[in-house]
């Protein structure tokens, strides 16, 4: 190798590293100004001011028809002596929520002459799992005096399986109730028990029933924030979200959650390009965009106070606009019907005992 060649390799190593260095000082300058901007604004992850930006619900899946109460049946546990009573405790409004329950699944008792292993059901009923819709077992815990998911190596004489009635896919329907009710007979055949199918024609306008309510209450809120001159830094994209709390997941996207894990709200980019790291730090964003999914936001008409708070800040912080999926603006007046929607979606998902953000809710809109 010349003189020549060795001097041009040390030149282009120099340039790299100098790239490099500049841009991770941009990062951190960028964070900086961010938590200055941002600052104690990002604490509360349930609070915040509202400012005059732009919000466009997008409906999801809806059905037609109104806020109509899904029918529920009150189900007869199977009995062989008076251990029915602590399986009606382990029933009442104050069950585990992540359990089977009769106002979003269908479920099938099963019981048995003597204690089955759980191994025996979980193995016989492997087929349910082709099931078009999410499907549970569950077996009555007697020293626990409780229900929970049927475990191997455990015994029960009580039992039971489900299947969700609808998803953001639909609802399920007759003929895949009697499918699956004639599975769950097999299986707990095979196992040593015996099942009682309920009516699924029931089971199907039930089924009916609470698709047209998700439809009603399944939207999407959208704010879009687009540059009103050249396009934003990536180092200054990420640097404003890390500084409000969210972190960039692996399917690139920012997300704040909960302590608990459950998303509040996120960002993505306006083109539907993923954000990666390695990207960021050298290229420019044309557009964001954050969203707030309110069936499965945890209490969304206060969360959806500080989602908008912190998109008209990052705006102003980007030197950038807040329009709608036409890119217009919109008027505070409208953003404000927008807030008055999702508190109607909020009371209406709880007096329907599923409360936004809550494991039923997670189920559902899935």
């Amino acid at each position: 190798m010349s003189d020549l060649q060795l001097g041009l390799l040390a030149i282009g190593a120099v340039v790299v590293i100098v790239v490099v260095a500049y841009n991770k000082w941009q990062e951190v300058k960028y964070r900086r100004e961010a938590e200055r901007n941002l600052g104690s604004h990002h604490d509360d992850a349930l609070m915040g001011s509202a400012d005059d930006v732009n919000a466009v619900p997008v409906m999801r899946s809806a059905a037609p028809g109104g806020f109509e109460r899904a029918r529920t049946d009150e189900r007869i546990e199977p009995t062989f002596d008076g251990r029915k009573a602590n399986i009606a405790q382990a029933v009442s409004p104050l069950a585990d929520e992540t359990l089977l329950s009769d106002s979003i699944d269908f479920v099938v008792p099963m019981e048995a002459s003597g204690d089955i292993d759980g191994e025996a059901l979980i193995d016989a009923a492997a087929a349910l799992n082709d099931a078009s819709k999410p499907v549970r077992l569950e077996g009555f815990n007697e020293a626990a005096a409780k229900w929970e998911a049927l475990r191997r190596g455990v015994r029960y004489s009580f039992l039971r399986a489900g299947i969700q009635l609808v998803n953001r896919q639909g609802p399920v329907n007759e003929d895949e109730l009697v499918s699956f009710g004639a599975g769950v007979q097999q299986a707990a055949a095979a196992a040593g028990a015996l099942a009682t199918v309920p009516n699924c024609s029931d089971g199907a306008e039930r089924a009916s029933l609470l698709d047209e309510f998700c439809g009603q209450v399944d939207i999407l809120i959208a704010l879009h924030v687009v540059p009103t001159g050249t396009s934003f830094a990536g180092t200054k994209v990420r640097a404003l979200a890390e500084a409000s709390g969210l972190r960039l997941e692996d399917d690139g996207r920012f997300r704040r959650r909960d302590d608990g894990g459950r998303v509040l709200y996120e960002i993505a980019s306006m083109d539907s390009s993923p954000f990666r790291s390695e990207t960021l730090r050298t290229t420019s964003v044309s557009g964001i965009t954050f969203e707030l999914d309110v069936p499965r936001t945890p209490d969304p008409a206060r969360v959806f106070e500080q989602f908008r708070d912190l998109a008209g800040r990052t705006a102003q912080a980007l030197e950038a606009s807040i329009v709608d999926e036409k890119r217009s603006p919109v008027s505070s007046a409208a953003f404000e019907q927008i807030s008055a929607q999702i508190q109607t979606i909020e009371r209406a998902m709880n007096a329907q005992s599923i409360a936004p953000g809550s494991p039923p809710a997670l189920r559902l809109f899935s």
